[in-house]
């Protein structure tokens, strides 16, 4: 009986669907594990037939791969075993297929790198193993999916290529990636200038550890692209059980590297072996060392840093440097303000808000709100020292906030907290921003508690709730 329903619903979506010119992508794999197992069978079924009609349609066999992946991989987290839902994707056998209807297409190589389609030998061969296909992602498919790159693919597209070509070293094609990325118009030019301003505050030589290809595309682009900061060096920590990576970065460095080296900082356990890495570099770098400083303290290192490492660290702005000897890091701050960063784009967006579709990347505004985070704690300094620094820096917090309380409706989620913006009038100076901070749970109040439940939540909610950030009065 669900089975007829699913089959109903496929057919009345795609007879009412549009033509094979119309087809849009849908979000990737991702986004559909949220799905609901009907909803994700019934979409299946949808594309599954569409591609028998339109067996040329790439954007069609493209969707198809995506909702495939889904269900197998919702599968495989039911039951955590690896036979079963790789037993399933041979039975849908959505990869074979395509290769038969699109061989030799970028759509046809993405699909088969990502979803780790090999050869019914190399399949057998693995399978007598007991080694999954299901987490193979074959080299000479992004190879060629690389050589025949289209200019109308998605940013997460772009991200993926970007990373699988950071980990082989191959400067060469990642050059001509992420030149077509940025001639793309997809990557959004405030995250571009959030990493210039973070490259802008080290000093020369500097090596930056970013977590992810969030952290580290968007300054290759500025490095191979658009020629600036090129003597920066780039760690991408999630490549660090890489060996041959983890040799190349090294050497850019200036440390010894080894396999014996290599043993003694591997570990099975990931925010392990990226702590080890990470002190590894602490310790033995001539270059100064930086991290991004909205990491801390909740670094995404697992477990985070550790303190004694995390003692050594110093805020500079929009980044901490590693220091074992203390210093005036507010100083460095103040200067990276003052002469260093380009802030002024903040003051004003002269493009639509565009959604992001890359992988790994926080959306433009919350970039935005972690400069409030960073730089709010100058003003105390130039109420008393600079007071016209300190009316410029308002202007800028002030603009950032009332962008957020347009685009938020005035709150928003992040880390199991609420965020609330408020713009609240000050009878004596004028209008002024309230950044305020509360446990989740408390965001709001539902209509339909009761009287007493209602006053409980208002205490509640008051108690728990902290003054982040309260900008001057707008003149």
């Amino acid at each position: 009986m669900k089975r007829t329903v699913i089959a109903l619903l496929a057919f009345a979506l795609f007879m009412t669907g549009t033509n094979a010119q119309e087809t849009e992508l849908i979000e990737d794999g991702i986004y559909l594990y949220g799905v609901d197992s009907l909803k994700l069978d019934s979409l299946y079924t949808y594309w599954n037939t569409y591609v028998q009609f339109h067996p040329k349609d790439e954007v069609a066999w493209r969707n198809l791969s995506e909702l495939e992946q889904a269900k197998v991989n919702r599968l495989l987290y039911k039951i955590h075993h690896w036979q079963a839902p790789q037993q399933l994707r041979k039975q849908l056998n959505v990869m074979k297929r395509m290769e038969q209807a699109i061989p030799g297409t970028y759509t046809f190589y993405y699909c088969a790198h990502v979803g780790g389609y090999v050869s019914e030998k190399e399949s057998k061969l693995m399978e007598e193993n007991d080694v999954p296909e299901l987490f193979s992602h074959p080299d000479e498919y992004a190879d060629s999916a690389i050589a025949v790159l289209p200019k109308s693919v998605p940013a997460r597209d772009y991200d993926l290529w970007a990373e699988y070509l950071i980990e082989k070293n191959d400067t060469l094609l990642l050059t001509k990636v992420l030149t077509q990325y940025y001639e793309s118009g997809l990557y959004p030019e405030e995250r571009l200038q959030y990493n210039f301003n973070e490259l802008q505050g080290m000093e020369a030589g500097g090596v930056y550890l970013g977590h992810n290809e969030g952290d580290i595309i968007g300054k290759l682009i500025l490095q191979y692209v658009l020629g600036v900061h090129q003597d920066k060096i780039l760690y991408h920590e999630n490549l660090a059980p890489r060996e041959d990576y983890l040799k190349a970065v090294f050497n850019r460095i200036g440390i010894p590297f080894s396999d014996e080296i290599y043993r003694q900082l591997h570990s099975i356990r990931q925010d392990e072996m990226l702590t080890n890495v990470m002190r590894y570099i602490f310790e033995h770098s001539k270059h100064p060392v930086y991290l991004s400083a909205f990491n801390i303290p909740d670094m995404v290192l697992g477990k985070g840093v550790p303190d004694e490492l995390k003692a050594c660290l110093y805020n500079e702005g929009l980044t901490m440097r590693y220091s074992k000897k203390p210093y005036d890091n507010m100083a460095v701050k103040r200067r990276n303000v003052e002469q260093r960063y380009l802030l002024e784009y903040l003051l004003m967006s002269f493009h639509p808000k565009r959604q992001s579709t890359q992988r790994f990347q926080v959306p433009a505004e919350i970039l935005e709100f972690y400069y409030l985070f960073l730089l709010n704690d100058l003003m105390p300094y130039y109420k008393k020292h600079n007071p016209e620094r300190r009316a410029w820096l308002n202007r800028i917090l002030t603009c950032i906030l009332s962008k957020m309380e347009s685009n938020d409706s005035g709150g928003f989620f992040s880390g199991g907290k609420f965020y609330e913006i408020k713009l609240k009038d000050d009878a004596d100076g004028g209008c002024y921003y309230e950044l305020t901070e509360r446990p989740e749970k408390y965001w709001r109040i539902e209509p339909d508690e009761d009287e007493a439940k209602q006053k409980q939540m208002r205490e509640q909610m008051k108690k728990t709730t902290r003054v982040l950030i309260k900008t001057d009065p707008i003149k």
